[in-house]
């Protein structure tokens, strides 16, 4: 069941404290493999991995987690910065008892977020699983952000909500569940706030620091990196996520043909399978 888990909260002010939101299953059966922690698109919450928690935890805990800004973690909006994000979620791990390496799935927003906190702090995770991040973002996916930034300006999420759809999930999955796509708006807009997703895409989607861009974090990683992309994605393209693969030490890349940006929900037994087998694996150090 989701629970509010309280960290420090430095951007508050000295001994300040806040609650992240997180959701925690543990393993079903006996198990020797380290926790999975999954982070979300900017947007997403925990019920974004809603289909994955359950079949993930069959074999190894699993941790899923709103960031600061996201859904209903309360913390200051102060600093939403990808270092503050990476000190976030070792702050997590601290809360929850977690000393071992854990394995962290990023997607998005979620997915820099991951690359920082390994850059950042690559004691605390074993392997990255990434998806939806690409090098750079090229002119196609700047238009898109513009739009996005528009949408932003009304005062509520309703607009970014709705038109991001068309931005996010891959034509095939809209065909499936266009009647549902009121609903995905409506989810979105009920479980974040204005201000924390303002502040979010403000920091991190606008004026990025280029210190933290994916491909300046991805050459300070050790660790090993499944890296997924969608061959539909239009925010993170096929060529922008073979260059960003090509940037770490030891990367494993995977195309899924028939998906958007959003590859955990639009192929969710595909990308489920694909991950286990990574994390299963026997990894040359």
């Amino acid at each position: 069941m989701p629970q509010l888990v309280p960290i420090p909260d430095p951007p508050a002010g000295d001994g300040a404290t806040g609650c992240i939101r997180v959701d925690t299953r543990d393993s079903l059966g006996p198990t020797s493999a380290p926790p999975l922690v999954f982070l979300g698109g900017m947007t997403q919450t925990l019920s974004s991995w809603g289909g994955q928690l359950r079949p993930m935890s069959a074999t190894r805990r699993v941790v899923a987690y709103e960031a600061r800004g996201q859904g209903k973690t309360v913390l200051s909006l102060t600093d939403v910065s990808l270092s503050q994000h990476a000190d976030d979620f070792v702050a997590l791990l601290d809360a929850l008892g977690i000393d071992q390496p854990v394995d962290l799935a990023g997607f998005s927003f979620g997915g820099r977020v991951s690359l920082a906190a390994a850059a950042r702090h690559p004691a605390r995770i074993r392997r990255l699983i990434i998806s939806g991040v690409g090098a750079d973002r090229g002119a196609l996916g700047r238009v898109i952000v513009r739009g996005w930034q528009a949408a932003l300006a009304t005062g509520d999420l309703h607009a970014l909500a709705r038109i991001s759809l068309a931005d996010t999930l891959g034509p095939a999955f809209l065909d499936r569940h266009e009647t549902q796509l009121d609903d995905f708006v409506q989810a979105t807009v009920t479980r974040n706030n204005y201000a924390g997703i303002k502040a979010l895409f403000e920091t991190n989607l606008i004026d990025r620091d280029p210190r933290w861009q994916p491909a300046t974090l991805a050459e300070q990683i050790h660790s090993p990196v499944l890296l997924l992309g969608g061959r539909l994605d239009r925010i993170a393209t096929p060529d922008d996520v073979a260059e960003l693969a090509s940037r770490f030490r030891r990367a494993q890349h995977d195309v899924f043909e028939d998906a958007g940006h959003t590859i955990a929900i639009e192929a969710a037994a595909a990308w489920r399978e694909r991950v286990l087998r990574f994390l299963d694996a026997e990894i040359d150090a």
